[in-house]
């Protein structure tokens, strides 16, 4: 395969670092030169603008040539003036947060689909990559990508809120997150040996302790009230299907939340 990456963000980055020989442009100033050199190629465009590239590619000649768009969230349908041109197509979806230089995709997930020349590619692709493949239906791809949000950006909107509040005891925002950094990291630990996420859970939910509920309820800022009741009710129902907590303190926690 002669690769390609169109758009040379976060993730188009880290796939040419980790793809050798891969060609990528971040503007089309060179498309006839990269068209004629990839056979493969890769749209990390932003998902809004994705179906608008496709467009403009699909005025080439993409005959026999592969496109993946690696959107979450999308189906295939952006991609169809692509296939309406004699390209095959379909999309990669790495499940892996690439926010710095030294993201790996070795041992990760990536979500295929595609017609059956796009699925073969993609399975090499993931190969050379040392990544694991599985299969989303399209119609489940919306769904799919909520659930990777709250394993990823949640989770940052989360430790922000922690930051926040720590930060009037450590002094400034940076210590408070290097303060809080090896709880998460234990927790991480925690669930790496886990086969359900709940199971490792702790805390005072856990234990049906509700005066320790109520007194962080009775001091949390008004912004952050909320969010800690609708997380703490889904934390109720952890406690109780692990049989750390019974009806009766089920029940009382909701009330509390």
């Amino acid at each position: 395969m002669q690769i390609g990456i169109i758009g040379m963000g976060r993730l188009g980055s880290a796939l040419q670092r980790n793809l050798p020989g891969t060609c990528a442009v971040r503007d089309f100033s060179n498309r006839e030169a990269f068209m004629q050199a990839c056979d493969t190629i890769f749209l990390t465009v932003p998902d809004k603008v994705v179906k608008e590239v496709a467009l403009e590619l699909a005025s080439g000649n993409i005959t026999g040539k592969t496109f993946f768009h690696c959107s979450g969230a999308l189906d295939l349908e952006p991609l169809a003036s692509l296939v309406a041109g004699g390209a095959h197509v379909g999309s990669l979806h790495p499940l892996q947060s690439f926010g710095g230089e030294t993201a790996l995709f070795s041992g990760i997930y990536m979500a295929l689909d595609g017609d059956d020349v796009a699925k073969a590619r993609g399975k090499d692709i993931a190969r050379i990559l040392g990544a694991k493949i599985f299969t989303v239906p399209v119609s489940e791809r919306k769904l799919y990508h909520a659930a990777a949000c709250f394993a990823s950006n949640y989770v940052v909107t989360v430790m922000s809120i922690a930051q926040a509040l720590m930060s009037r005891w450590t002094g400034d925002n940076k210590a408070a997150l290097t303060a809080l950094l090896p709880l998460l990291g234990g927790t991480i630990q925690n669930l790496q040996q886990a086969s359900e996420a709940g199971k490792v859970l702790t805390g005072p939910i856990a234990t049906g302790d509700n005066s320790t509920v109520a007194g962080h309820l009775e001091v949390l800022p008004e912004k952050y009230k909320e969010v800690y009741k609708a997380l703490g009710k889904i934390t109720v129902e952890l406690a109780e299907h692990n049989k750390s907590i019974t009806a009766e303190q089920a029940e009382a926690l909701m009330k509390l939340l």
